[in-house]
């Protein structure tokens, strides 16, 4: 079947605890972290990855767990796309969104959420989402357990190597999400999410740096700032629109991103404030 597929020769050690995972990183530094494989198998395929060892450590089941408690979510690397938007639909309404415009149900089941959280794309729509919730990452690596932001962890690389163990983040009944596709892939044009309710605001972009997602902190300001006014819901989204700096390719131009962003921001804030009312 590989061969069927053009996949190279791999070199892969099962792990059965996070600790086993943790040593075998450490052992040999060309070894990478494996988990459902739906991106790391086409980025073989294509020849765009060159790693050819790995850790397999989908057997770890204490990567599979999901907690939620009345505010807070605490989610295991291993736990799929479809199983956290789907129990966490009705308390996170973002989430809902997430599963209705998820380019493929069976890919849903088997992608997971540590394996978008370490991509850093602009195509992982769970990223803007976590990055409202003011999520942290929780890490074991030789030295002990670490904990970094997403957002820490999108703009800069740790010096350090290891398994990614959980997420942590808000529950929030206020998050929403909407996000501007081209094609089958539903891949994003442009996906903001926003968080806004009473002592939290939260704005994120898919496209904020290039192809790298973030939150944008100057809008974050105006709206804790300022009263969901049509007036300044209009300004939000221009703020927006002038505040990132989208990636300029065949697909998009950075010009089309930054306005797709000011919209859909503007349409959020809209659902948001009829929701106040």
């Amino acid at each position: 079947m590989l061969g069927y597929l053009n996949i190279p020769r791999i070199d892969v050690v099962v792990a059965e605890s996070v600790d086993e995972a943790v040593k075998a990183l450490a052992k040999d530094r060309e070894r990478e972290v494996l988990a459902a494989g739906t991106e790391v198998i086409t980025s073989l395929t294509t020849g765009e990855k060159r790693a050819r060892k790995f850790v397999d450590i989908t057997r770890i089941e204490e990567l599979k767990q999901l907690t939620v408690t009345d505010s807070m979510v605490d989610a295991g690397a291993l736990v799929t796309h479809h199983q956290i938007a789907s129990q966490l639909a009705k308390q996170i309404p973002a989430f809902d969104t997430f599963l209705q415009n998820y380019s493929s149900p069976a890919v849903s089941y088997r992608a997971t959420l540590g394996g978008s959280l370490m991509l850093r794309r602009a195509t992982e729509d769970l990223i803007p989402i976590l990055l409202t919730l003011d999520a942290d990452l929780v890490f074991e690596t030789e030295d002990g357990e670490k904990r970094i932001s997403l957002q820490g962890f999108l703009r800069e690389e740790p010096s350090w190597r290891g398994v990614l163990k959980r997420v942590s983040f808000r529950l929030s009944r206020k998050c929403l999400f909407d996000k501007l596709w081209l094609g089958v892939s539903r891949f994003p044009l442009m996906a903001v999410a926003v968080d806004h309710g009473v002592g939290n605001v939260g704005v994120a972009v898919s496209h904020r740096d290039f192809e790298r997602p973030g939150r944008v902190f100057s809008v974050e300001r105006f709206l804790e700032n300022n009263p969901l006014t049509s007036e300044n819901i209009e300004k939000a989204g221009d703020m927006l629109s002038r505040a990132i700096n989208p990636v300029d390719d065949v697909l998009a131009s950075a010009w089309y991103r930054r306005k797709a962003a000011g919209v859909l921001l503007k349409r959020l804030l809209l659902r948001r404030a009829g929701d106040v009312m």
